[in-house]
């Protein structure tokens, strides 16, 4: 295992240096730049202004010099050594430049050119010819189809855009998109935070986002990883990246298109990728950490809030502001983000409504009122008793539009003495509305002391993308606290419980590729999970046989791998209460089958014991292809469809993991007793569910879906019967 980690982390410190002559090279040649103008030029121009420390060439066998900066006719041509090139010329014309690369030293290329993987023809041939070169001549590329990269610490901002300010910070890039580069860090910029690395990876033909992850999770400069992706190509070294990031503190926060079947067409079209299971997606980066947002106003906001050096010990929030109307909205919509507010404890109230006017009314959000603005007594006390009354993990400061907050003012010193007075506590500003932070031109407002942020946590903008990045803060912290030592989603790709050998067996046995109910139901059983007592009956007289043997009442079902839905086709009679009423539901089964479905094969009948009234469940698992299995479960019967309200888990699990989805449940309190209910075997079904996921990670290579509905949870409170199982065999490509 120590050699194990040893190579693993040599690989990580090659993958490290590979990229790190892409954001630190010594030099840059931009092929393809002309003084007609385009990207290639753009690129040139923008290195230029931004005075990058290294040289800067241009190649193009037309000129002398572009944008002041010396042009070649090749990179073999240029007298120096070339840390990075970027290509931005016809895709059929770039073999030849590689070659070039290959010849000149050049250290690390990023293809800007389109004409590959996203293009119908020979675009896909193109593709995987320029892998190949690149794992020959193991020189890192970046792209194609791509946008360019930014260094913002050095000063390399070689993307076809330009800015008003550059600020080195935190916050990292990772995007699929070349528009995103500007919708991302203009905003930032604007607010002065500073940006960190950017890349746009486009088809990533040859580097991904999981290499760039593992990049910035060695990156010291990087807090924060922002994304946006379209495929995850590589799923097992993103997990592995990603539990990196995870290890280091560093949040991951991105955009995953895909969620529906438009979106993932379009990113087929864009850079010809792959998107796979929007269920297994989210699930996937729900247990990594990797915080999913949906719009680019989201990512900003999230990126923002988790680039803060504190993170909360707890949900507990308050809201304090000038404003009755934002305490009023906040109190409508904070709880649809995941932000709640507990009540003021007595002694706080007590403390605050010594000092409130008559007419304020305090309670948690607070309302300081207008007169607050103007009474320093108000303002230091509402604060400084929400910071240390020991009932909030964080106290949200708002605004009614997004301008710099003046420290020396009296509000601001009420906010550095309340957050002093209590360092546990994070101390978030957040403004009702979004936009630009205002700039004054005001001479005399050079005087003041305008701030971004406070006490290590910048202001927030707006109230949805606000609340939902505060929501995020307070989610990420949590994941942290709960993380368990070794549990980690990369340890248990391929392991096999002791049971797999018979499983497999019984897989390969069925013979069609539905299986039978019994079948299926002898795979549970040898899991650990109860099932019906069951047999089959091919006559009327063994059926009313077996039935004697089970005890009344029974169920009897029709047996047929042609038949998925039994009754549709009247293959299913309940409460059978005697041997003489079996043997005519057999007669009665057969005929109704006959009737619906005279080509279908009949096995015969199964008499089964009928389980007893309780609460349904549904537990159901499908296979992602990279992935694998992602387990559901919920209320069952007639209630799947109704409510749809199911929980979510990634195998492996154990019973506490199970029992917190329980409690996500909408329906948790049916499951608990409630309305006069008798409480069920929570601890049972956890355990079912635990087992049922080993099942699936063993057999992920040979089920394609699986679902058991319902399992029944007895009404004593003890035990619990799965009492119909369906599951489908994986295609055989």
């Amino acid at each position: 295992m120590q050699v194990d980690r040893v190579l693993q982390q040599g690989r990580l410190q090659q993958g490290t240096a590979r990229i790190s002559q892409l954001f630190q090279p010594g030099s840059v040649a931009i092929v393809g730049a002309s003084q007609k103008g385009g990207f290639a030029t753009e690129i040139l121009t923008n290195i230029k202004k931004w005075d990058f420390a290294g040289e800067v060439f241009a190649v193009n066998p037309r000129y002398m010099q572009i944008a002041g900066a010396p042009c070649y006719p090749s990179l073999k041509a240029i007298p120096h050594p070339v840390g990075l090139a970027m290509i931005a010329i016809p895709s059929k014309a770039i073999p030849e430049v590689l070659e070039d690369c290959e010849a000149a030293g050049v250290r690390a290329i990023q293809i800007i050119s389109s004409g590959f993987a996203e293009q119908a023809g020979d675009g896909a041939s193109k593709q995987r010819w320029l892998m190949d070169w690149a794992a020959r001549t193991g020189i890192p590329v970046v792209g194609p189809n791509c946008f360019g990269l930014m260094n913002a610490a050095n000063r390399l901002i070689a993307v076809p855009l330009d800015f008003h300010t550059m600020k080195a910070g935190g916050i990292s890039s990772i995007l699929q998109s070349g528009t995103l580069v500007y919708s991302l860090i203009v905003p930032l910029l604007a607010r002065g935070i500073g940006i960190g690395r950017a890349v746009t990876v486009g088809n990533e033909a040859c580097l991904d986002v999981a290499d760039f992850i593992d990049y910035f999770v060695d990156d010291e400069d990087t807090r924060v990883i922002t994304s946006y992706c379209e495929q995850i190509r590589r799923p097992l070294e993103f997990i592995k990246a990603c539990e990196r990031a995870a290890d280091k503190g560093k949040p991951i926060v991105m955009i995953k298109i895909g969620r529906s079947e438009k979106a993932r067409q379009a990113a087929l079209a864009h850079t010809g990728s792959l998107v796979g299971s929007d269920v297994a997606i989210d699930a996937v980066l729900k247990r990594l950490g990797v915080i999913r947002v949906d719009t680019v106003d989201d990512l900003i906001e999230t990126a923002v809030a988790l680039s803060s050096t504190k993170r909360p010990r707890g949900r507990r929030v308050a809201f304090a502001s000038f404003s009755g109307t934002a305490a009023s909205i906040l109190s409508d919509v904070a709880a649809s983000y995941g932000i709640e507010f507990p009540p003021l404890p007595e002694p706080a109230k007590a403390r605050l409504e010594a000092v409130f006017p008559e007419f304020g009314n305090v309670g948690n959000p607070l309302d300081l009122t207008a007169q607050g603005g103007y009474d320093t007594q108000i303002i230091d006390e509402s604060l400084s008793t929400l910071a240390t009354c020991g009932a909030y993990d964080m106290v949200i400061w708002g605004r009614g539009f997004p301008s710099r907050l003046d420290m020396s003012s009296a509000l601001g010193q009420a906010l550095k003495q309340a957050a002093s007075s209590a360092p546990e506590v994070v101390f978030p500003i957040l403004s009702l509305a979004g936009g630009h932070f205002y700039t004054s031109l005001d001479p005399k407002d050079t005087m003041v002391e305008p701030k971004g942020d406070f006490d290590g946590m910048p202001f927030l903008q707006g109230l949805a993308p606000g609340l939902k990045a505060l929501s995020a803060l307070i989610g990420y912290a949590e994941f942290q606290r709960g993380r368990k030592p070794g549990d980690r989603l990369s340890a248990h790709r391929g392991r096999r419980s002791a049971s797999y050998s018979e499983a497999l067996r019984i897989m390969r046995e069925a013979k069609d590729s539905v299986l039978t109910e019994r079948e299926g139901k002898r795979l549970l059983a040898l899991y650990g999970i109860p099932v019906t007592r069951e047999a089959l009956a091919t006559r009327a007289d063994e059926a009313a046989r077996i039935a004697q043997m089970l005890n009344f009442p029974v169920v009897m079902k029709i047996e047929s791998a042609e038949i998925v839905h039994k009754t549709d086709v009247g293959g299913v009679v309940l409460n059978i209460p005697s041997a003489e009423k079996a043997a005519e539901a057999f007669e009665k089964i057969i005929a109704s089958v006959r009737s619906h479905s005279p080509e279908a094969k009949i096995a015969g009948v199964v008499v089964q014991e009928m389980a007893k009234s309780g609460p349904e469940i549904m537990l159901g698992a499908t296979f992602d292809p990279q992935f694998g299995p992602v387990v559901a479960f919920g209320l069952g019967g007639i209630w799947v469809e109704a409510l749809r309200d199911v929980q979510v888990l990634l195998p492996r699990f154990d019973a506490a993991d199970v029992q917190a989805a329980m409690g996500r449940l909408r329906g948790a309190s049916v499951l608990r007793g409630a309305r006069g209910g008798g409480k069920t075997d929570l601890d049972g079904l956890a355990d079912c569910i635990v087992k049922f996921g080993t099942l699936c990670t063993d057999l992920a290579d040979e089920i394609d879906e699986i679902d058991i509905n319902p399992i029944i949870l007895s009404a004593n409170g003890t035990g619990l019967t799965a009492v119909d199982c369906l599951i489908t065999k994986k295609k055989i490509k």
